[in-house]
C-alpha cells in the first residue's frame, strides 16, 4: 500500500461468516485461526498510516449461542436475543485482539475491544414485521411448541428447517461513539459495534435492550458516519461487486458513484439476501460523509485502500477528473 495521512480513519467491516467459515463447525481454534488470517491485511492497513475501527459481525455465533442455551433450558436461564449479542461482542473482541496482538510485529500499536449499544427507535416498522432469521433450525413440531411458549414467529428458512424470526430495525445512533473517537485520537485501535451492536431504546430516559437483530453492514456505516471516516470497508466473500450475476454480461465494478449503485439497486441487481445490504450501507456512508466505501475481499482489502485503480468496488459521491 501507499503512504497515507496518518490522521485518515478507515472503518473496517468484517463478516461473521469470516470468523466461522462455511462448512465449519465454530471451534475457538478454527475461529482464531480464520481471525489470524483476516488481520493480516488489517496490519498492512495500518502500517500505511491508516487509523483503524473494526467492526464484525456474530451471526453464526449468536446461532451457535442460541443451540447451547435451547440443549440447557433446563438446567441454566437463558438470556435474551440481546445479551447474547453482548457475550459475542466479547468474544469476538477478544479473538480479533488476540489475533492481532499477534501481528504486533507489524508496528501495531495498543488495541482495545469496546461493548457497543446502538439506539434503535420503538416504533420502527420492523418491530411489526419481523423478517431476520436467527438462532438453530428445527422441525416445525419444534417450531410450533417453541412458538407456543416463548411467543415469537417462526419461519420456514430456505427448505432447511424452521428458524425464529426477529425484528431488524433501523440503528439511529452509535452510544459509544465518544468513547471510540476519544481512543482513535489517543492512537488505539479500537474493535466496536459487533454484530451490529446491542439494540437499546430509550424509555422515558431508561436505556434497555431489545430483542432484534441491526444489520451490522449499516451499523458499521452509521459509525463511520459519525466518527468522520474517510473509509468504510465492507468484507465480503468476493473481489468486488457484480452486475448481471450468473449471466453472460456478468461484470466486475471498480469505481462507481452512489447515484448509480442506487439505479442498479433499484433495477433489482443487488438482492436482499446478498450484496444489497452492503450496497445500501456503502451509499448511507457516502451520502453522510462524501467519503470511500470499498467492497472486496479480506484478502484485497489494503490493496482496495490504495486508490480508485486498485481491486474491488469503489463507491464515491462522483467521479472526480
Amino acid at each position: 500500500m501507499t503512504d497515507q495521512t496518518p490522521s485518515r480513519t478507515a472503518v473496517i467491516a468484517l463478516g461473521g461468516n469470516a470468523i466461522t467459515l462455511e462448512g465449519q463447525s465454530g471451534t475457538y481454534d478454527e475461529m482464531l485461526a480464520n481471525c489470524q488470517a483476516m488481520v493480516k491485511s488489517i496490519a498492512a492497513i495500518h502500517e500505511a498510516g491508516w487509523r483503524v475501527v473494526i467492526t464484525h459481525g456474530n451471526g453464526p455465533q449468536v446461532g451457535n449461542l442460541a443451540v447451547q442455551q435451547d440443549e440447557a433450558e433446563l438446567l441454566v436461564p437463558g438470556q435474551p436475543l440481546y445479551a447474547l449479542g453482548a457475550m459475542t461482542q466479547g468474544l469476538i473482541g477478544h479473538l480479533i485482539e488476540t489475533a492481532l496482538l499477534n501481528e504486533r510485529g507489524q508496528g501495531i500499536g495498543s488495541i482495545v475491544s469496546v461493548v457497543t449499544h446502538v439506539d434503535v427507535d420503538p416504533r420502527d416498522p420492523a418491530f411489526s414485521n419481523p423478517t431476520k432469521p436467527i438462532g438453530p433450525f428445527y422441525t416445525l413440531e419444534k417450531a410450533q411448541e417453541r412458538s407456543a411458549r416463548t411467543g415469537q414467529p417462526i419461519v420456514e428458512d430456505a427448505g432447511r428447517g424452521y428458524r425464529v424470526v426477529v425484528a431488524s430495525p433501523r440503528p439511529r445512533r452509535v452510544l459509544e461513539t465518544d468513547a471510540i473517537t476519544a481512543l482513535v485520537e489517543q492512537g488505539f485501535m479500537v474493535i466496536a459495534g459487533g454484530g451490529g451492536g446491542i439494540p437499546v431504546v430509550d424509555d422515558q430516559g431508561t436505556i434497555r435492550g431489545v430483542n432484534a437483530v441491526i444489520d451490522k453492514d449499516r451499523a458499521a456505516a452509521l459509525l463511520a458516519a459519525e466518527l468522520k471516516a474517510d473509509a468504510l470497508v465492507l468484507v465480503t466473500g468476493v473481489d468486488a461487486v457484480l452486475l448481471d450475476f450468473g449471466k453472460p454480461t456478468q461484470r466486475e465494478l471498480n469505481v462507481v458513484t452512489a447515484d448509480e449503485m442506487r439505479t442498479h439497486t433499484h433495477d433489482g441487481q443487488f438482492p436482499a439476501g446478498s450484496m444489497g445490504p452492503k450496497v445500501e450501507a456503502a451509499i448511507d456512508f457516502v451520502d453522510a460523509r462524501d467519503g470511500i466505501a470499498v467492497i472486496t475481499s479480506a484478502n484485497l482489502m489494503s490493496a482496495a485502500l490504495d486508490g480508485l485503480a486498485g481491486p474491488g468496488t469503489h463507491i464515491v459521491r462522483s467521479v472526480r477528473p
